[in-house]
């Protein structure tokens, strides 16, 4: 939420600032331009007032003038003085020396050249003020430091004035000289100066005005939709696909919070399809393992019937040679104790008895331990030593190994190897290991090592089984733990052996290795961690 906050703050703040700085600029520009504009004209329209009221001097002086009426023209100068806006009116001759004034102490004095009144007809880079030529209208400064619009206009030789008694000048004359007078625009300066302040005030208030205006536009168009958008969002992230967006105004808005919401609903149908069908993956999923594990089982069963079937053979061999024996001396007893009962013969017969009881028992033994190994059950987890699981499988097998002449090797460790098992799986294992071995090994100088150790770095057991056997070809070693995958062709052999002893190491969380050679043996490697079988798992 306080993201969603900082995150509309700035927006907000963005906005409003480029909308603001639009608008100041704009507002400058149209006040420049107002002001400018409200100035020429108040100059234009004093330029023709000052222009009207010269030419009316001019026309009500002219009789004076006509008639030499110094006195006259004087007070006249004197009175147009006095009016508020005139700073001052003059009568030049055209030598520039003044004749008339509303200051007298300025009469008979000469201007200079160089003077701001007479670079309309001199024109020089020295001389003062500027000049309207266009209408001899000049801009200057008085002693109070306010505008002065000054005005000069010839007077002009009319014929009514060269055709007088007096004869003062000759047709030849065009200009017998110049009416100067100055205007103060200190007036127009004030409430120029006052526009300038009411303007910008009022500036100032439009603005403000306007960027409140702005504001809540601004919040209730655009930063509050776009918080809900981003709380939207925020709650769609949070899989909360149950959250609408409600946007009335503005209609894009109110399209795009559409949008959202059906991009919601959808999601929502979407992940209650995912779910559905999620499970019924689960439920799926569930029965082939129960399928898996059944045919695990068979599998193993299977296996542990071709084992039993192998150990059967091999047993029947066992138990021949014993039970031959047994035979022949229950028939050698009957016949001597039918043919003598003397002390000699009853001797020889205990001791014959001995021989029989000592076979009897061995065949006791071997059809015991076979009928161990056949009636254990799987997936019963108990704390058993590895070293003595390998024993009881190398009892099973004993009658192979004589057979075969194989000698055994055996490095156990001394440390504890007792681990938390399906005794049974494990003995299974080794069994099916073994008779690989020992199928593997020559006759009459085969070699079996056997090792069991223990790991505390890696927290693991070690159980190595090699033979010096015949090895496996490279191109086959990939395939040996694959299912009914099997090279012994044409012997009672459906390729499940390896594959179950997998399938036994892996639900002990172990792993198995396989080192072979061809024409040189077979090592197998199994790892199982030191925890083994889970109790409460079943294999």
């Amino acid at each position: 939420m306080k993201k969603t906050f900082a995150l509309n703050r700035r927006i907000n703040f963005r906005l409003l600032f480029l909308l603001s700085l639009y608008l100041v600029l704009i507002l400058i520009i149209i006040n420049y331009i107002n002001v400018h504009y409200f100035n020429n004209r108040m100059e234009d329209c004093i330029q023709d007032q000052v222009l009207q009221a010269s030419n009316l001097i001019k026309k009500s002086t002219r009789v004076s003038m006509l008639k030499n009426q110094r006195d006259d023209l004087a007070a006249i100068m004197e009175d147009l003085t006095k009016v508020r806006y005139i700073e001052g009116v003059r009568i030049y001759n055209k030598k520039g020396t003044i004749m008339f004034s509303g200051d007298s102490a300025e009469i008979h004095h000469t201007v200079s050249i160089e003077d701001e009144q007479c670079i309309f007809c001199h024109p020089s880079s020295q001389a003062k003020g500027t000049i309207y030529q266009e209408n001899q209208f000049r801009m200057c400064e008085s002693e109070n430091s306010h505008r002065v619009l000054g005005l000069i206009i010839p007077i002009e030789n009319a014929p009514d004035c060269y055709q007088a008694e007096c004869h003062a000048h000759g047709e030849e004359e065009k200009i017998l000289g110049l009416l100067d007078i100055r205007t103060s625009l200190k007036r127009l300066d004030e409430n120029t100066a006052d526009a300038r302040k009411k303007s910008l005030l009022s500036f100032l208030f439009v603005t403000a005005l306007t960027l409140i205006i702005f504001e809540r536009i601004i919040h209730n168009q655009i930063k509050l939709p776009i918080s809900k958008l981003v709380y939207g969002t925020e709650q769609v992230a949070n899989l909360n696909l149950d959250y609408h967006i409600d946007i009335k105004s503005p209609e894009e808005m109110e399209k795009l919070s559409t949008s959202f919401n059906k991009m919601t609903d959808k999601l929502k149908q979407a992940q209650q399809q995912l779910q559905e069908w999620s499970n019924t993956l689960e439920d799926r999923v569930r029965k082939k393992s129960e399928e898996l594990e059944r045919a695990q089982k068979q599998l193993i069963s299977a296996e542990k019937l071709a084992s039993m079937g192998k150990l059967a053979a091999v047993v029947a061999h066992e138990i021949n040679n014993p039970l031959s024996g047994v035979l022949t001396y229950a028939k050698l007893l009957i016949r001597n104790l039918k043919q003598s009962s003397s002390a000699e013969t009853i001797a020889e017969a205990l001791k014959n008895l001995v021989v029989i009881r000592d076979e009897s028992e061995r065949c006791g033994n071997i059809v015991k331990n076979l009928l161990i190994f056949s009636k254990k059950s799987l997936g019963r987890i108990s704390r058993q030593d590895l070293k003595d699981l390998m024993d009881k499988s190398l009892d099973l097998i004993h009658h192979s190994l004589e057979l075969k002449n194989i000698r055994i090797h055996k490095e156990y460790s001394d440390a504890d190897t007792t681990l938390n098992c399906d005794a049974a799986a494990i003995e299974q294992m080794f069994v099916a290991l073994l008779v690989n071995a020992v199928e593997a090994c020559p006759k009459n100088g085969g070699l079996l090592q056997l090792r069991i150790s223990r790991n505390q770095i890696e927290k693991l057991f070690r159980v190595e089984i090699e033979d010096n056997g015949e090895g496996i070809d490279t191109d086959v070693l990939p395939h040996i733990f694959e299912p009914f995958f099997s090279t012994k062709n044409g012997e009672k052999s459906v390729g499940l052996g390896l594959a179950v002893v997998y399938g036994i190491v892996e639900s002990h969380h172990g792993k198995i290795e396989v080192k072979s050679e061809p024409a040189k043996g077979t090592c197998f490697i199994i790892k199982f961690p030191f925890n083994g079988h889970s109790e409460n798992q079943v294999s």
